[in-house]
């Protein structure tokens, strides 16, 4: 009977030793934000058109950071992903170009926190873009493919602060694209050529400072609510680049709203986030 009574006192003590050290872990979460926003766009694409096309456009967007190590929270990722769908029509009215773009990028980021309540982020990001421009009336060369890609310097800073007795976030970041790959076929060639010839030459380009000049940018206004976070948040993306004697512009600004939220996923469980639970929306 001793015997019995001194296994599962055992037992007991083990089970409430794993509790306390399950209870000490630390969990990082996934912060995710999902926008909808409408805004102007301003697109010169010289292989439709020689003149500049103004429109509007919507875009749907998740950006989503997670720190890599729960113990650590200096270093973290980003994904960051976004579709764009718009119209826009000639100087005097004449045409109408249709056009959608999509965008992901992953990168890193180191947190510095100089002050209380003020964090900043410095990194840099990959990022892919796949989209095109559709011009009915260009009848030898109605679409134009938008395909490139970059490495990006990265930067955020974040403050929290109280107005009116409501706790409020504001955050502003920038991304400009440092060295990269674009598709830019000669002016007049097919791409009836380019695909189905395999006609490659000087469709595909090399891209840095020196021929390509974007800029985005960003400020977000987070209000917590008792159901969740809102967001409120407007974007500028400028955009100049260059190969075979033609020079492309993109300019777009975009309001958004949408929701701020903390994720992760349990097996088979509800419950409240835990105290130790370490998140990068801090």
């Amino acid at each position: 009977m001793r015997i019995k009574v001194t296994v599962i006192l055992f037992f007991v003590f083990v089970l409430n030793l794993s509790a306390q050290v399950n209870e000490n872990d630390k969990y990082a979460l996934t912060n995710s934000a999902f926008t909808i926003g409408a805004g102007s766009a301003k697109i010169l694409d010289p292989y439709l058109s020689p003149f500049n096309y103004n429109g509007l456009q919507v875009r749907a967007q998740n950006v989503s950071r997670k720190y890599f190590n729960p113990e650590n929270n200096t270093l973290s990722y980003t994904h960051k992903g976004f579709l764009d769908l718009g119209i826009a029509s000639h100087p005097v009215g004449s045409n109408s170009m249709l056009f959608f773009s999509t965008n992901y990028a992953f990168g890193i980021n180191y947190h510095f926190r100089p002050i209380e309540k003020l964090m900043i982020l410095a990194g840099g990001s990959w990022d892919i873009n796949l989209g095109g421009k559709y011009l009915a009336r260009n009848v030898n060369n109605p679409f134009s493919l938008d395909l490139y890609t970059n490495l990006n310097a990265t930067a955020e800073i974040q403050y929290d602060f109280n107005l009116w007795r409501q706790n409020l976030r504001v955050q502003y970041g920038t991304q400009t694209p440092i060295l990269g790959g674009m598709f830019v076929p000669h002016q007049g060639a097919t791409y009836y050529e380019v695909f189905m010839l395999s006609n490659l030459t000087n469709a595909f380009h090399f891209s840095s400072l020196h021929n390509k000049i974007g800029w985005h940018q960003y400020l977000n206004i987070d209000i917590p609510t008792k159901i969740n976070t809102i967001r409120f948040s407007i974007a500028h993306d400028y955009l100049i680049y260059g190969a075979n004697d033609m020079v492309f512009k993109n300019n777009r600004l975009t309001f958004f709203v949408g929701s701020v939220m903390d994720l992760y996923v349990f097996s088979g469980t509800k419950r409240k986030t835990p105290s130790n639970f370490i998140k990068t929306y801090e």
